[in-house]
């Protein structure tokens, strides 16, 4: 790839901001938040660059000073933005105020492991921060925290929107000129941000982040594309992410749409980014490739409008070739990233011709980002081979905060980040990703690690014991298939069919807040997400029956013996070792189901019980009602959540197949479970 000079005029995230303040046309958009209704509000490059130092004086009276941890919990909109920029003013650290836990847990463990001193919320009892922390700083002591949990917590600040009262709207109280400013002289080196992994183990690591760090963002973007000051930019992903993090302005100066979340999120989220894209002639655009499919799949929206943008950026979950059918359609061309909340960019490269794309490529290393493939010994591998991959950057965060423990097994002691990715660099110098080395399940902009899972779902009574996988789905790359080892079934029996749910499948995107970008992976991922375990399967026989809502229908997938296998009376037919494999391959490529609308994790009531092979499958039918109920019941995601990290399809065995060392050969265990949900 093409060496290139890229620079940017600032070495620290004040400074960026100070110089677009300066340039000529401060009085061009800086960034417009829209919402569903139509409704616009912008902020000028001068109006950004002095409510931020109005907001830092604010901070520095309340006692911020270098270093402090500052929680930012708004949502995406302009007083999140300039409470942002207005706490790097100020020299202290902006963290992410990220909750994925319906019970608040991880919000709280992050504030009690930073050592958080203030944190920055909406009013309203409503508001998921403010009701996480009620039990800590109840109402009325926000001045003056005093928490056991949380002694490093001295305040509370509230944000607030009022478009009826100036004196109280946060913005407008921010507008006159005359109120005192302040700007923190800070260096490169000094830490500016504090953002956080994708909580599906529970809980975030917090990754920190100098001004260095986020500089080296800035012209990471700006080498993918240098757009030209005022380019219309959209990008949803939230503030606090790496992938929304305002890159493309402190590099390029852009004006930066993006959806006001205030109010929560709107009815059609894909449809509401399509509408903005067109109406405010929009060139660029960083979207998640679940939004872009629901949008290329309403071929009315898009057919016969009167703009479209000149490239559309795909991050945030993997993208496969057919959803590069929009080249032509929804734009001209097509960046596909893959990156980490570690390094932000890893991997980019630009398509203009679908047919020249290949799964899992994820192309050139970015600007300034060193990649190697190494083996379990951490030896570098040649080229074609596979093994993790590697990252070595100026973008590198520098560790975990206050975390150690992670710190050390993630870095090397040479500085390279450990991915946990699978893959290998080709003839071309591109890199080829084929999914995570652990047995992780990223499922759309999430990292499911399904161990704590199946500790819970072992507490349901009549589950002796569950493996959890993942299956191939079109839209969010894996699903969730739960895999329980009962007494209640012969063989093995699929239960309730995604078809059966399908009314219940509406596309009510978010619902979607905490799903636009990936926290812990901005990445471009093949289908050949499967852990190859290092032994071969020794009893990895299974016979198949698969449960319907019109009763049992009789089909066999045996993976050890193809003819005349039984489980319960039941005889499966002949089925060629070539002709299988043929056919796995076929749905690992190309997926079991093809709707967005079929991806979420909506149930319905169970259909009556069904007679099977062994007595009444009634029991059955309860065990998975119970099931999932149970995973429902989770404190894992809000509950209004549509990314939901639980099961969308069980399985009933009554044995695992082990590797010849007897352990439990999750790789036979995924390779059965895509072959039922599909062939059967």
């Amino acid at each position: 790839m093409t060496k290139m000079n890229v620079s940017i005029p600032g070495e620290t995230i004040p400074q960026l901001v100070e110089f677009w303040a300066h340039a000529p046309g401060s009085d061009t958009p800086a960034f417009v938040s829209f919402d569903e209704n139509g409704e616009k509000r912008s902020l000028n490059r001068r109006q950004v660059f002095h409510f931020a130092r109005r907001f830092a004086h604010r901070l520095r009276r309340l006692g911020a000073r270098k270093g402090t941890i500052i929680c930012n919990a708004l949502p995406n909109s302009l007083e999140r933005l300039i409470c942002d920029f207005g706490i790097v003013f100020s020299g202290a650290v902006s963290m992410n105020g990220q909750i994925f836990r319906a019970d608040g847990e991880d919000f709280l463990d992050s504030l009690q492991t930073s050592e958080c001193f203030m944190v920055i919320v909406g009013p309203s009892a409503a508001n998921r921060a403010r009701k996480c922390l009620l039990n800590e700083v109840p109402e009325g002591c926000e001045d003056s925290v005093q928490s056991t949990r949380l002694p490093h917590l001295q305040k509370l600040l509230y944000c607030v929107r009022d478009d009826c009262d100036p004196t109280k709207d946060f913005i407008s109280s921010l507008e006159d000129s005359s109120l005192p400013e302040f700007m923190e002289n800070v260096v490169p080196s000094e830490l500016a941000s504090v953002m956080t992994t994708s909580g599906s183990t529970g809980y975030s690591k917090l990754v920190k982040l100098t001004h260095q760090n986020l500089c080296h963002f800035c012209l990471q973007v700006k080498a993918i594309e240098h757009l030209a000051s005022g380019s219309r930019f959209i990008n949803c992903a939230p503030l606090g992410w790496a992938g929304g993090y305002p890159q493309w302005y402190l590099s390029c100066g852009v004006t930066r749409y993006f959806l006001d979340m205030h109010d929560g999120p709107p009815r059609d989220l894909p449809a509401t980014i399509w509408k903005t894209i067109v109406e405010e002639k929009v060139v660029y655009g960083f979207l998640s490739p679940m939004y872009v499919n629901a949008i290329l799949s309403n071929t009315a929206s898009w057919q016969n409008v009167s703009w479209k943008p000149k490239t559309l950026c795909l991050a945030g979950q993997p993208v496969k070739k057919q959803l590069l059918d929009i080249i032509g359609k929804l734009c001209e061309s097509v960046d596909i990233n893959y990156g980490i909340t570690e390094n932000n960019l890893v991997s980019t490269h630009r398509i203009t011709d679908s047919s020249t794309y290949i799964d899992g490529c994820a192309g050139y290393p970015g600007f300034g980002v060193q990649v190697k493939v190494v083996d379990k010994q951490r030896n570098e591998l040649p080229k074609g081979k596979s093994g993790e991959i590697l990252v070595c950057s100026p973008s590198l965060c520098q560790g975990y905060l206050n975390n150690d423990e992670a710190t050390k097994s993630t870095f090397t002691d040479d500085g390279w980040l450990c991915t946990d990715d699978a893959g290998y660099v080709g003839e071309d110098g591109k890199l080829y990703v084929k999914g995570r080395q652990s047995d992780s399940i990223m499922r759309g902009a999430y990292i499911l690690y399904p161990g704590w899972l199946e500790v819970k779902l072992r507490e349901v009574p009549g589950v002796k014991d569950v493996a959890v996988v993942a299956v191939p789905d079109k839209v969010l790359h894996n699903e969730i298939c739960a895999c329980v080892l009962t007494d209640d079934v012969m063989g093995s029996v699929v239960g309730r069919l995604h078809e059966n749910n399908a009314a219940d499948h509406s596309v009510d995107t978010e619902r979607q807040q905490t799903s636009v970008m990936p926290s812990s992976t901005v990445s471009s991922v093949s289908e050949e997400s499967f852990n190859e375990d290092v032994d071969e399967p020794d009893n990895a026989s299974f016979g198949f029956l698969r449960l319907q809502s019109k009763g049992l229908t009789d089909h066999l997938v045996n993976t050890q013996n193809d003819n005349d296998s039984k489980y319960g009376g039941v005889k499966g037919p002949s089925v060629s070792r070539a002709g299988k494999s043929k056919e796995l391959e076929r749905i690992r490529t190309e997926g079991v189901h093809t709707q967005l609308t079929t991806s979420y994790n909506k149930t319905k009531a169970l259909e009556k019980p069904i007679k099977g092979e062994k007595g009444n499958h009634g029991d059955l039918l309860s065990l998975e009602q119970r099931l999932r109920e149970y995973a429902d019941g989770l404190q894992v995601l809000s509950e209004k959540d549509a990314m939901r990290m639980v099961p969308k399809y069980y399985i009933f065995v009554d044995k695992f197949p082990l590797t010849s060392t007897g352990k439990l050969s999750r790789k036979e265990v995924r390779k059965t479970a895509t072959a039922l949900l599909d062939l059967c």
